[in-house]
C-alpha cells in the first residue's frame, strides 16, 4: 500500500451577503463529514463581491431591487429561510444587511492560521444572517474578529495591506471565468459545482473527485451573482 495519500482539493467562493452561500457551505459540511476521505480534503475558501460599491442598506429593500418585484422578494426569502432551518441555520431578513464586502473579504484574508480563518468565516455568516450586525465597517469587523481571539495587529493589516484587495480581485477574476454567480465549489480544478446543491449533490462530488471520475454534466442549483439572485 501507498504510504502517500492524495489530496483532495476544494476551492469554494461565496459571499457573505449571498443568501444561498451559507446553506450550500453548510450542506457540503454535513456531506464532508460523512465522507470517508475527509482527512484527504484541502479547502480553500476565495473571496466574491456580489455587491462592489453597494452601500449597505436593508436585506429585504436590495432584494426587491435585484428582482423587480416585491413578491419575488418575498418568495425568495420565505425560500431560503426554510431550506436554512432544516440544516439548523437561522436566517433573520427583517434584520440582515446587504452591501459591499470587500472589508470583510480582506479580514479573512489577513488571516494565516486556517482554523482561526474558518472560525471566522462561519462567524461573519451568522453576524449577517442571524445577529443583524454589519459586516461593512472597520469598527463592527474588529468586534466580530477580535471576540474570536483573533490578534488586533492582523485585524489593522486587514484594511492597511493593498495587497489583499488584490488578492481578492484575482479570485474573483478567476471564478468568472468558471461560473458568474456563488456558491461556487471547484473540485480539484476538474468539474466544479455552482449554487447551493442537496448534500445528495456534494456527496457525490466528493466521490467523483476521489475517484477521478467526472460528473456526465455540471450541476446548478440556487445562487447569486452581481445582477441578480434565484428564487
Amino acid at each position: 500500500m501507498s504510504s502517500t495519500l492524495k489530496t483532495l482539493k476544494i476551492d469554494i467562493w461565496s459571499d457573505f451577503v449571498c443568501p444561498w452561500c451559507w446553506i450550500a457551505k453548510r450542506r457540503f459540511e454535513i456531506a464532508l463529514e460523512s465522507f470517508e476521505h475527509k482527512d484527504q480534503v484541502q479547502i480553500s475558501y476565495k473571496s466574491y463581491r456580489i455587491a462592489p460599491r453597494y452601500s449597505p442598506e436593508p436585506m429585504p429593500t436590495a432584494l426587491r431591487k435585484k428582482l423587480m418585484d416585491p413578491r419575488s422578494a418575498a418568495t425568495m426569502m420565505n425560500s431560503v429561510e426554510a431550506h436554512a432551518a432544516e440544516v439548523g441555520l437561522e436566517y433573520r431578513f427583517d434584520t440582515m444587511l446587504f452591501g459591499d464586502t470587500t472589508k470583510a473579504h480582506a479580514l479573512v484574508k489577513a488571516i494565516p492560521d486556517e482554523g482561526l480563518k474558518q472560525e471566522l468565516i462561519e462567524q461573519l455568516y451568522k453576524s449577517c444572517a442571524t445577529d443583524g450586525q454589519s459586516i461593512f465597517d472597520h469598527h463592527s469587523l474588529a468586534t466580530i474578529a477580535s471576540g474570536l481571539g483573533i490578534n488586533a495587529s492582523l485585524i489593522d493589516n486587514a484594511w492597511s495591506d493593498e495587497s489583499l484587495s488584490k488578492l481578492i480581485d484575482d479570485d474573483e477574476n478567476t471564478a468568472n471565468a468558471i461560473s458568474p454567480s456563488v456558491p461556487l465549489f471547484v473540485f480539484n480544478e476538474e468539474f466544479f459545482i455552482s449554487g447551493a446543491q442537496q448534500i445528495s449533490a456534494f456527496t457525490k462530488a466528493l466521490e467523483q473527485m476521489q475517484s477521478s471520475i467526472k460528473p456526465p454534466e455540471l450541476l446548478q442549483g440556487k445562487s447569486c451573482g452581481l445582477n441578480e439572485c434565484e428564487k
